[in-house]
């Protein structure tokens, strides 16, 4: 078995409290605010952050097609908010 380093320990507390606890307990409040019907757009988000994060986090690059479904995802929520 190998134990993980400091590094590995850190990602994992930081796995364990930002997604589960802070980015739901925000998106509970950003609901109350705005509404079910809204707020249910942003979870597209999801891959968006996760990218973003394997690319800031684990190093990885970030490539066109990342991009690309980026400005797909972020058009898509600009469409669907567009006549609100």
């Amino acid at each position: 078995m190998i134990w993980p380093d400091t590094t590995g320990l850190m990602v994992a507390a930081f796995t364990a409290i930002v997604p589960s606890l802070v980015a739901q307990v925000l998106f509970i409040k950003g609901n109350e605010i705005i509404g079910s019907n809204r707020a249910g757009i942003f979870i597209n988000l999801v891959p968006i952050f996760g990218t973003l994060l394997s690319v800031m986090i684990l190093g990885e690059m970030l490539h066109l097609y990342h991009i690309v479904a980026l400005g797909l995802v972020l058009g898509g929520i600009w469409l669907s908010e567009r006549g609100k």
